[in-house]
């Protein structure tokens, strides 16, 4: 079972990041609504949220997945999270490593060096390189999955972030995070 956030969108979202300040979306939500609390001076924040109606082996749904952006208000730095959750008793994610998810849901970007890291703080981490609107950048992605029902999970939590230079500010940006499973 997929998301029913489109990858092409968060992608988009993450790309925008680089350029400058992302273009208003019809979805955008005060982050407060969301399951992510994020503290620190020196970000742009933005949250999104779409909702979808999956089906799938004849049950159906809802799903709602919320979307955070932090960006460094130089723009170096961007670190992307996304929450899906399943509202259906029926409906299940199954699990996915963490480089298939990342190369499924964030397939614009291109992964390159994949090192898997491991548990880092709550999170199955791996760091990877990839060029970002044309910027070399070194990148970490992280998921973590919740609410195990059905052999599989009522929440996924995934994320990406990048940097043009080393991954020491969005390593600081994730630790100012607070997401499910925090």
């Amino acid at each position: 079972m997929k998301s029913g956030m489109s990858a092409a969108a968060a992608v988009a979202m993450l790309c925008s990041l680089w350029a400058g300040p992302a273009p208003a979306a019809e979805d955008a939500i005060d982050c407060g609504s969301t399951p992510f609390v994020f503290s620190g001076d020196g970000y742009f924040v933005d949250c999104l949220r779409y909702e979808a109606k999956p089906r799938k082996d004849g049950a159906s749904g809802e799903s709602q997945s919320d979307v955070i952006n932090v960006t460094s208000d130089e723009r170096s730095m961007f670190l992307t999270l996304v929450s899906i959750r399943l509202t259906s008793t029926g409906l299940h994610m199954r699990y996915q490593r963490l480089e298939e998810n990342t190369r499924d849901f964030f397939s614009g970007v291109e992964v390159k060096d994949w090192n898997g890291i491991g548990d880092k703080d709550g999170y199955d981490t791996a760091e990877f390189t990839s060029f970002i609107s044309g910027t070399p950048s070194r990148c970490v992605a992280v998921q973590r999955y919740l609410n195990p029902a059905f052999g599989g999970y009522k929440r996924h939590v995934i994320g990406m972030g990048c940097a043009a230079g080393g991954l020491d500010p969005v390593y600081a940006a994730l630790k100012q995070m607070r997401a499910p499973g925090d």
